[in-house]
């Protein structure tokens, strides 16, 4: 009986093992019924992925190279620019006052540009700019604070995963060498932080491109828009000179007499000619300044060219000393003499004892030519020699004389040498020299054809010069006045050897201390007289003193 019960039981009990068993297959077979999803796989590195972050990465250097380059190139044209207008600008302010407002907004059209590319190529800095904006306007909205001035301007970077990328270089040299290797295993333990680091640092240097080129594109616009506004500057101040001078054309017609002027940057005038061109060329004392270039305006009055002058200078190895005297021939040789007289503490030099004969050619000193043994040849001279005999009592040592005049006859092709050292018997002595184009051109010994002694009151010769609108030529020097005082007398001479020099009477010649320098002048078509006093000073920066007059203000005493 219990032995049938437990049959059936085993029979028809079914084990707790058997039915999971069954359990777990009806789920597998519910399970295999299912879609399955996509298995997801993790980053790897496929030769897509590699290829495409190196052309990346190429890309955004190669952006990077091409923002460099331009800002290099706005830095060396604007500097270059900036260069020339600071150089140029004392030229342009002496020659063109009114040209100084083009070129002074192309400098800071140049300048601007130049801060704008500077700031392109520099990586620290480039972001400067707006977290300085940003902090000023925050400011001013009461946002912000002076503590707050560094994390407006260099912001805390954000990354992927919450800390810095060593990737990146601002973040790299952060870290000293044990960190560095620290964090560099880790990354490459980790195959998705490789690519997530890399990713982020594609992203920085996209950003830095892009604003370098948002500086770049500031820098092309300041230089576009600031050349365009010089230009039109430039135009309307050229446009306003030429209208100012059509509406004085009555002016230009007949110029004014100019009263007592400054000339712009001469101190010491000794001598001038009026070039074939309308310009005048001035001789001054000192070596450095020894020419000058200036031209007429509308108005008569003068102005200097400093860019020319040292132009003119450089074509001297030995640059003439004392320059005294300067007078031009018919073909437009130019002839110019030093004092040959000896320096404060005695001594004869080389430089003080030249005669000189060139020409200018635009803006050119050509064919100069150098004569200096003329002490020499006066001492040898027998029509010297016999004209000083006349005075045994009074001997004349060639080593000490003073030439201060030089003037050329056009009627008989003759250079004037005029003396203010020695005065022989109470007279001035000028050397009639009848050989200039031998003594040049063909090598000759100079020959002294005549010697003069005029009587100009017991002074030397300050000036001498023939005027062809009076035919005559006219010397000026200093006299004892009534109260003992020197002042500058205008003589009249007709370069005859038996005719005495004229006073000539001209009230205005009084106002000016030390003339030395006399010529007739072209101006706007009219002759007009001349004169330049050697009365400046530079070390106290006050340039020499002119006066422009009309002939009919001479007239005889």
């Amino acid at each position: 009986m219990s032995t049938n019960s437990s049959d059936m039981i085993g029979s028809k009990a079914p084990s707790a093992s058997t039915a999971a068993g069954k359990d777990t297959k009806r789920e597998k077979d519910e399970d295999l019924g299912k879609p399955q999803a996509p298995k997801q796989r993790p980053v790897g590195s496929k030769k897509g992925v590699e290829t495409m972050f190196r052309n990346a990465y190429r890309a955004e250097l190669e952006i990077i190279t091409l923002a460099a380059t331009k800002a290099n190139i706005m830095i060396s044209l604007n500097g270059f620019i900036a260069s020339a207008l600071m150089i140029s600008g004392a030229f342009i302010y002496t020659s063109s006052p009114e040209f100084l407002v083009p070129a002074t907004l192309f400098l800071f059209t140049s300048a601007a540009s130049i801060y704008f590319a500077l700031l392109a190529a520099s990586p620290d800095l480039a972001d400067r700019p707006d977290g300085l904006f940003a902090w000023l306007k925050a400011v001013f909205k009461r946002d912000a604070s002076l503590r707050d001035f560094k994390a407006y301007v260099r912001p805390r970077r954000e990354f992927v995963d919450g800390e810095s990328n060593i990737l990146i270089y601002e973040e790299r040299v952060k870290l000293s060498k044990s960190d560095y290797w620290e964090r560099m295993r880790a990354m490459l333990n980790d195959q998705e932080d490789v690519y997530a680091k890399m990713s982020d640092q594609l992203y920085w240097l996209g950003q830095m491109a892009n604003r370098k080129f948002k500086l770049l594109n500031v820098s092309y616009s300041v230089f576009r828009w600031g050349l365009m506004l010089s230009v039109l500057t430039f135009l309307g101040v050229e446009s306003f000179h030429a209208i100012r001078l059509a509406l004085d054309g009555d002016a230009v017609a007949r110029p004014q007499n100019v009263g007592i002027s400054q000339l712009e940057d001469v101190y010491e005038p000794s001598g001038f000619v009026q070039l074939p061109d309308g310009r005048i060329l001035v001789a001054e004392d000192e070596p450095d300044r020894a020419f000058s270039v200036m031209h007429f305006l509308a108005d008569g009055s003068l102005a200097g060219d400093p860019a020319l002058d040292l132009r003119l200078m450089s074509a001297f190895h030995t640059r003439p000393n004392d320059l005294e005297g300067l007078t031009m021939d018919a073909d437009g040789h130019i002839y110019a003499i030093t004092s040959h007289s000896m320096d404060r503490k005695g001594r004869r030099q080389a430089s003080r004892e030249q005669l000189l004969r060139f020409r200018i050619v635009g803006d050119d000193i050509v064919n100069l030519a150098i004569y200096t043994d003329l002490i020499e040849q006066l001492q040898r001279s027998p029509v010297v020699q016999q004209a000083l005999n006349r005075y045994p009592d009074q001997p004349v040592n060639f080593s000490e004389i003073n030439i201060e005049g030089l003037g050329f006859d056009p009627r008989s092709q003759v250079l004037l040498i005029g003396f203010r050292e020695p005065v022989v018997d109470g007279k001035s002595m000028i050397v009639k020299l009848d050989n200039p184009l031998g003594l040049f051109e063909r090598g000759e010994a100079p020959n002294f054809s005549e010697v003069v002694l005029l009587d100009l009151q017991g002074g030397g010769i300050r000036s001498l010069t023939y005027d062809p609108v009076l035919g005559r030529f006219l010397i000026v020097n200093e006299i004892p006045g009534h109260a003992g005082n020197l002042y500058s007398q205008l003589w009249s001479w007709s370069g005859e050897n038996d005719a005495q020099p004229e006073p000539v009477a001209l009230p205005e010649i009084s106002n000016l201390n030390n003339v030395e320098a006399i010529d007739s002048v072209i101006v706007n078509d009219e002759a007009r007289l001349l004169m330049m006093s050697d009365e400046g000073s530079v070390q106290k920066g006050r340039p020499a003193k002119y006066m422009l007059q009309e002939y009919e203000q001479l007239s005889a005493e």
